[in-house]
């Protein structure tokens, strides 16, 4: 899955748009570098530390930690060997009511519009951290079984969350300014451009003019958005991509470096420990253990 950039995946089915991703099933998931799409997502940490940035915002969520992805949010998900978590994807709509009550217009509507948003971040030490993520995992037993009229009562739980939050006074009114508009906006034709070419030769200069932008402008604007450097997000890129060939081909190292667009193989390698905490070779033989 190429996650540098808006996903084109379908999340669920037609007829009930709502997926549950898990480490086993995503081979990327291990590592998601920054990516939106018009879903909502709700990550909760079911094992060890895994490390979520929305926005420019990192956390750091221990096991039962939860965070809430909004609509056309950027979000980047670093999980690791031993660190389990689980992503829960659907669009808002979903959860609105053919007939319109007081609960559609006052919470459902708001949220799906963007005009009320989601807390990023609900801890498991607090009581309605626990209650969610008693209920989350709750839906993970209900989709596993499936048992008939799975899908309304995956629908309830996720009501039962958005009504709890509400009750907690966790959702916040949020109108988008024209400001914010163009700075996600821009941020969004960045990302995505940069996971469609970071295994290019990519100067600071030529990347910057293709936004219209000078490169001072551009490099604080994009340091400030982001949370790193334009060097150490194509470099990151990068290694998501490497680690993927890694897994899933038996190319030499020096091939996957050349192929990912590091030119220094050492360089690489040093970059790779700095993500994985360990070198290339040391990962493949760790996911071939897993394998066996």
């Amino acid at each position: 899955m190429d996650a540098s950039r808006r996903e084109k995946r379908a999340h669920g089915t037609q007829g009930f748009p709502f997926q549950i991703y898990s480490a086993p099933e995503a081979q990327d998931s291990d590592l998601v570098p920054y990516h939106w799409h018009p879903e909502m997502e709700i990550i909760t940490v079911l094992q060890g530390q895994v490390r979520v940035m929305i926005a420019d915002k990192q956390y750091i969520g221990q096991e039962g930690d939860i965070f809430f992805v909004g609509a056309g949010q950027l979000h980047e998900i670093r999980g690791g060997v031993g660190n389990l978590f689980r992503a829960f994807v659907f669009p808002m709509d979903f959860l609105q009511f053919r007939r319109a009550d007081i609960a559609q217009s006052e919470l459902l509507a708001p949220l799906s519009e963007g005009l009320l948003r989601f807390p990023s971040y609900v801890s498991a030490d607090t009581e309605i951290g626990k209650a969610l993520f008693s209920e989350l995992k709750k839906m993970i037993r209900i989709c596993a079984n499936q048992p008939f009229g799975h899908q309304l009562l995956v629908k309830s739980s996720l009501l039962y969350i958005i009504g709890s939050l509400a009750a907690a006074q966790l959702l916040t009114q949020h109108p988008m300014h024209p400001k914010e508009e163009y700075r996600v906006q821009l941020l969004r034709k960045i990302v995505e451009y940069l996971g469609e070419h970071c295994t290019e030769k990519l100067r600071l200069a030529d990347v910057a003019a293709q936004f219209g932008l000078s490169p001072q402008y551009f490099c604080s604007f994009f340091k400030e958005n982001s949370g790193r450097t334009l060097v150490q997000h194509i470099n990151f890129l990068r290694i998501e991509r490497a680690s993927r060939l890694l897994r899933e081909t038996d190319q030499p190292i020096l091939e996957i470096s050349l192929s990912v667009g590091f030119e220094n193989v050492s360089y690489f390698i040093k970059r790779f420990r700095e993500v994985y905490g360990c070198t290339p070779t040391e990962y493949r033989k760790s996911v071939a253990k897993k394998q066996i």
